[in-house]
């Protein structure tokens, strides 16, 4: 395509989104002040990474006196890395569509023109990564376009820009390598490549390079992307990252003759469902692997347009956030007013493909929220977390994942967050079945089990399990949850001989803990989650927590630690403070009653009606196989016993 067509086609794009429409909405968003202040900022060559879907936020300001993209602060080159990504230059569209001010468009252009000056050739230096190249070639052509429409730039300029960007992308190709096909870092870069060379007017037929990013896309998405619809990289954020840039390839599909297949297309939106449920009743993700906590609306808004799809919609916001008025303009404001809100129906979201699993009571924000996870390692983003579960009561986190802080490869808290002991789980004679050696490998992983999953509108019954090398431990998790904010959470531990075993609960760093042993009131705002655990002599320390990248807290953790003689069996119970809880009895004629090592019982009372969870923690072999609770029979390894005016109805879990 001759410069004069791409010029025509870039132009009625930018007419297309009503940018004087947009600029009154961008006054009136509740953004405003803040974009102002970063667009200031970044005409005086200073940098704040804060959108909420930086990979590595950096909220310390840095200022480059002249431009060096090869700095880097705080020994982290991530932050190097950040730099060279170009996503700010949005900031500075914005910060003029604002203010009218052309000065912030004069920096985004000397932005651009310095870095095409400073790389005539493209060499490797970490001003030239391939995943920030894949990132950043977008970037450059999104800016041009403004710049173009805004008549900010010469011919001759775009001709370096354009050039710039073909140069990078056969840099791409060229170091394109196998484990590529397998990683985010892949999929970003083929889909920049893509939607650079539909930008550029190029066409597949006659293009090898926009022929090989769609061919090992397609490779991509079959490979990384499960029937279940998440990322096989056992992090959400990174899931978000590769959803954020396949949305964006759908989105210029509507510009350009993109050649994209429909499983392509139902994959992004199986995607965008699987995030849906991912969400705790805030609307945040939880900081499941390397992952922020960040609110997820806007993407939800996002996929609801492009997909028409009422639920997704229900899970995003009445607010028009200020990507989606840049990036997409009017008409996707006002699409995304016509699209109606359902809230999801299904409550349950169970990861065949990547071992998550997530329940909640409803998708309001008061919900009561699990997650739980017993997947394969993934990539180098995920961590050491089979058998983790994280715990929202009436829409407030309370127990979490610590998150991962930072990516340094010499701060002990990045392999300490990645490790066993940053997770809700157990640990043997101090030798963790899963253990972290660097940033991103492995000494060595244990083997999960097979999970076992049973929804009920009553209650929900998770089984899953995993074995450990040095030593031999078997550990089996069996969890039941009510909707009306109960859990029942019980450990089976298996080793032969004598074991120093230590489990451990972390707590949101919001949560305060009130009380003593054996009953604990935590309580995080003006909401109270009761906790009461039975089994080894428990303790509350302190240990690092971080919600977002490069921000470090501390948090509480329970730590109950002691000795286990071949085995051991311990529960924790969680309930909300309308409840009271009591111990229940489970009763085999010409015995009495099971002793704890054979059956967990617990009665939550609430008023007149009562909710009694049993889990048995071994086979009935000797004696009558007819049991009784609540003197009603019974003989399964797990059910709910719900008693209400006066009417007892069991319910059969496993």
């Amino acid at each position: 395509m001759q410069i004069e067509e791409i010029r025509k086609q870039w132009r009625q794009i930018m007419t297309a989104k009503e940018l004087k429409q947009v600029s009154e909405l961008l006054r009136q968003s509740s953004e405003r002040d803040i974009l102002m202040q970063r667009g200031k900022e970044l005409c005086a060559h200073t940098f704040v990474f804060d959108h909420p879907w930086d990979m590595e936020r950096c909220l310390t300001p840095h200022t480059l006196e002249t431009m060096k993209w090869n700095q880097v602060f705080n020994e982290d080159e991530e932050w190097t890395f950040m730099l060279n990504r170009m996503d700010y230059w949005s900031v500075l569209a914005k910060a003029a569509l604002i203010s009218q001010d052309t000065r912030y468009l004069d920096q985004a252009k000397d932005f651009l023109l310095d870095w095409i000056a400073q790389h005539p050739q493209m060499e490797y230096s970490l001003s030239t990564r391939t995943l920030d190249t894949g990132i950043r070639i977008v970037n450059m052509l999104e800016c041009a376009m403004l710049l173009e429409v805004s008549e900010k730039l010469t011919e001759e300029e775009l001709r370096q820009i354009l050039n710039s960007v073909d140069q990078q992308m056969t840099y791409l190709k060229d170091n394109y390598i196998e484990k590529y096909t397998l990683s985010n870092w892949g999929s970003i870069q083929t889909c920049g490549v893509i939607v650079s060379c539909a930008v550029m007017g190029k066409n597949p037929e006659n293009d090898e390079i926009y022929r090989w990013a769609l061919k090992e896309l397609e490779t991509q998405m079959q490979i990384q992307i499960g029937a279940d619809g998440m990322l096989w990289e056992q992090s959400t954020m990174y899931h978000v990252e590769v959803l954020n840039n396949l949305l964006r390839v759908l989105e210029y599909a509507r510009f350009y003759p993109i050649p994209l297949s429909s499983r392509i297309q139902d994959k992004v939106h199986a995607m965008a469902r699987a995030l849906m449920h991912m969400m705790m009743p805030d609307h945040q993700i939880e900081t499941f692997g390397d992952s922020d906590r960040v609110n997820a609306e806007d993407v939800m808004n996002r996929s609801a347009v492009l997909f028409d799809d009422p639920q997704l919609h229900a899970m995003g916001s009445d607010v028009c956030d200020s990507d989606l008025l840049v990036n997409g303009g009017m008409p996707v404001w006002r699409k995304l007013q016509t699209i109606p809100k359902q809230l999801p129906k299904t409550l349950l979201y169970a990861g065949e493909d990547c071992g998550i699993t997530v329940r909640r009571s409803d998708f309001g924000q008061q919900a009561e929220w699990m997650m739980v996870l017993n997947g394969e390692l993934g990539s180098g983003h995920g961590h050491s977390d089979n058998l983790h579960y994280s715990l929202v009561h009436r829409g407030v986190p309370f127990v979490i994942d610590p998150g991962r802080f930072t990516y340094r490869e010499d701060h002990p808290v990045r392999v300490e967050l990645k490790g066993m002991s940053a997770h809700n789980t157990v640990v043997l004679d101090d030798q963790p079945g899963s253990i972290p050696d660097s940033s991103w490998t492995y000494q060595k992983f244990l083997r999960p089990l097979a999970t076992v999953v049973r929804d009920t509108p009553q209650a929900l019954y998770w089984e899953g399990g995993v074995l450990t090398q040095q030593p031999q431990m078997t550990h089996i998790r069996k969890i039941i949850m009510l909707p009306q904010g109960c859990w029942l959470i019980c450990d089976e531990i298996f080793c032969e001989g004598e074991h120093n075993v230590v489990s451990r609960i972390h707590l949101d760093p919001q949560t305060e803990v009130h009380g003593r042993q054996p009953d604990w009131q935590l309580k995080h705002g003006n909401v109270q989650l009761n906790y009461r655990h039975k089994g080894l002599p428990l303790s509350v320390k302190t240990g690092p927590c971080s919600l977002r990248y490069n921000e470090l807290l501390e948090h509480a953790v329970f730590v109950s630690e002691g000795v286990l003689h071949g085995q051991l069996f311990q529960d924790e119970v969680f309930y909300g403070d309308d409840f009271r809880l009591e111990q229940a009895e489970v009763v085999q004629p010409g015995r009495g009653k099971l002793p704890e090592e054979e059956v967990s019982a617990w009665r939550f009372v609430r008023g007149e009606e009562s909710f009694t969870c049993v889990i048995f923690h071994q086979q009935i072999y000797r004696g009558k196989k007819i049991l009784y609770c609540e003197d009603l029979p019974l003989h399964n390894q797990a059910c709910l016993i719900i008693q209400r005016a006066g009417l007892k109805k069991l319910i059969r879990l496993k």
